[in-house]
């Protein structure tokens, strides 16, 4: 199976069971769950894509790329989601209903990584 197919089939997989969890816990969030959902599934695909394209290009160097991409990403989620620095004041549960399901695609995101850098 292509890799982009699998890896796009894990994220939709992953996405919807961790927003099934999420939505059944949560009662009338700050922010929508679809869009933390849909935002962090998006960009974790397009990380992973662009990790595989400077992978096939300069192994050596992926550490690196996904430094970058990580900050990038953070930068993205601060324009997205301004709720979570300016706004309405969140409840520490609004926060981490925002950041687990940030830090469990990023945790993915650096398995993958890992993986890809013991092949080297």
């Amino acid at each position: 199976m292509n890799f982009y197919l699998k890896t796009f089939l894990l994220l939709l997989l992953l996405s919807l069971s961790i927003f099934g969890i999420h939505y059944l816990i949560v009662d009338h969030p700050t922010i929508p769950l679809w869009k933390i959902y849909s935002f962090l599934g998006v960009a974790a695909f397009i990380t992973v894509s662009a990790l595989k394209y400077v992978f096939g290009l300069v192994p050596d160097k992926l550490g690196f790329a996904f430094l970058a991409l990580v900050f990038i990403k953070f930068g993205i989620v601060l324009i997205m989601f301004p709720e979570l620095i300016t706004g309405p004041s969140l409840s520490k549960v609004e926060v981490l209903g925002f950041l687990i399901p940030y830090f469990i695609f990023l945790f993915l995101e650096a398995a993958i990584v890992i993986k890809w850098l013991n092949q080297n």
